[in-house]
């Protein structure tokens, strides 16, 4: 049983049949062209998605800044040890070094944290008040980096002591001086190397410990 289309075109004599030819061909070309781009759409979803996934590239230079060839790149993905030092300086800097009208800095310091230790920050720090009582007194933080070492390292872990000067001074009181010598002692957790991690370093834990008091003026 024909079809009323193609009735008229027998009726037509198939007089304008290459007509209408031009537009199936055309719509076939259209199909065909949808399915390959959105095959390519995938493929380029796929290749982004493995590309923000991936480990950042990280360029070892020697003491004069020429940048070293590595043969086994997954074997130097480990942080150095200056990486580590580093790391741990800034960490300490950040996290003890508070200036009350920028605490919000504290940010790169918790951007540093394993989450497990994050809430024991959080709860030591905020939950008690004590950020919320430092801000607006006046009071910021110096803290100078005497010593670093890496005391000890794992397949997980690294351990770091740190000693320094923290020094605390008052924007209202140009007199106001407190000087301490303090040791840091952190635990830092290997991980993957990303974005968020360049160094594949977080804080585990962090113990401060008061060695002596240098001086005081109020």
């Amino acid at each position: 049983m024909k079809t009323r289309f193609e009735e008229r075109l027998t009726q037509m004599k198939r007089k304008y049949y290459e007509v209408f030819a031009d537009y199936e061909v055309f719509n076939e070309f259209l199909k065909i062209s949808n399915l390959v781009s959105y095959a390519l759409n995938l493929l380029l979803l796929i290749a982004l998605l493995v590309l923000v996934l991936s480990p950042p590239w990280v360029i070892r230079v020697n003491e004069v800044g020429r940048a070293e060839v590595i043969e086994n790149p997954k074997a130097h993905n480990e942080p150095s040890e200056p990486e580590i030092i580093e790391f741990s300086k800034f960490f300490v800097e950040s996290f003890r070094g508070l200036n009350s009208y920028t605490l919000a800095e504290t940010k790169h310091a918790w951007n540093r944290m394993s989450a497990r230790y994050q809430k024991i920050a959080t709860r030591d720090l905020i939950e008690s008040g004590f950020l919320a009582k430092f801000e607006g007194t006046g009071l910021y933080t110096r803290i100078e980096i005497k010593e670093e070492k890496v005391d000890r390292e794992t397949d997980e872990y690294v351990f770091v002591s740190l000693v320094g000067i923290r020094t605390l001074l008052n924007y209202n009181d140009p007199e106001y001086r407190e000087s301490s010598l303090f040791k840091a002692e952190l635990v830092l957790k290997k991980v993957r190397r990303t974005r968020t991690s360049p160094s594949g370093l977080l804080v585990e834990n962090y113990k401060e410990i008061l060695l002596n008091k240098l001086e005081e003026s109020k």
